[in-house]
């Protein structure tokens, strides 16, 4: 088959073993059709005369990562490209394709017969004694969410006293934390921590309070264009996005939850929820 050479591609390893070996059988695959095939910076520092570029500053067709569901939300905080995130080990809920289906439908991949899925994300706004606040963390605001915001206590041996408000109606409890999460999100943290599996094709947003101390409170589903302001009211909290990154703060932060751009996820196979709940949870 000729080269493509107008197909331009980033791929993103899990820093180990396994992710590193599997990138490098994936670019030689890949250079049999195309020759623009690139590394993000930490794959290429442990991947031998390979091509670094930002995944920031990638301005090619589609990114592929090689790994599991930590290495796509780790990438999908950096971009706005389409992903194809391929499992090599690992749970893989939010990846749609094992190494071994990547590898033996390459053609897909080039040929662009793929579809294009748009996963709801969350964005969290820090707002500051009354004015809105861009949290700055390496000079970056928080990052769009795709699987769930955390609000979780700093200090194991401190609760934390939250209050959040929906529709005008105030909540306010005492615990270990509120997590606030996508429907793809519902099948990670949300579900260790009592929350109920939500259809990936619904348009809604999780509430999943942490572990409440004597309070009847219990994790609930609201429809996604409605706003939720999570303010500290007491205790020492760190707010954590989607396993990633962090911010610490105490009660003089309020913030704001609301829907935000969706995250493009390239798909090669047809795979609904139900089946997909059947084969990665019975």
């Amino acid at each position: 088959m000729p080269k493509q050479s107008q197909l331009k591609i980033l791929i993103v390893a899990k820093q180990n073993k396994a992710g590193l070996h599997a990138a490098r059988k994936l670019e030689k695959l890949l250079r049999e059709y195309t020759e623009d095939i690139h590394f993000d910076l930490s794959t290429v520092k442990k991947a031998r005369n390979a091509r670094g570029t930002p995944i920031k500053k990638f301005d090619g067709d589609f990114i592929i990562t090689v790994g599991g569901d930590g290495t796509l939300l780790w990438t999908a905080q950096q971009t706005s490209k389409p992903i194809l995130p391929v499992r090599i080990e690992g749970y893989g809920f939010l990846c749609t394709a094992d190494f071994k289906d990547l590898i033996d439908n390459i053609k897909k991949v080039v040929n662009r017969e793929y579809s294009v899925e748009e996963r709801m994300r969350l964005s969290c706004t820090k707002i500051a004694k009354g004015k809105i606040e861009r949290y700055l963390r390496l000079k970056r605001s928080y990052p769009m969410a795709a699987n769930e915001i955390v609000f979780a206590r700093r200090r194991p041996s401190k609760i934390l006293t939250i209050e959040f408000t929906i529709d005008d109606t105030v909540f306010e409890f005492s615990g270990d934390g509120i997590l606030i999460s996508t429907p793809y999100g519902s099948s990670a943290y949300a579900a260790s921590a009592g929350g109920s599996l939500v259809d990936t094709s619904l348009d809604v947003i999780s509430v999943v309070p942490l572990y409440p101390f004597y309070s009847k409170i219990k994790p609930f589903v609201m429809p996604a264009n409605k706003k939720i302001i999570v303010k500290i009211r007491a205790g020492e909290c760190a707010v954590i996005i989607d396993g990633h990154g962090g911010d610490y703060v105490t009660s003089e932060a309020d913030f704001v939850i609301e829907k935000g751009e969706p995250l493009r996820v390239m798909s090669l196979f047809k795979s609904g929820f139900y089946e997909l709940f059947k084969k990665k949870f019975m």
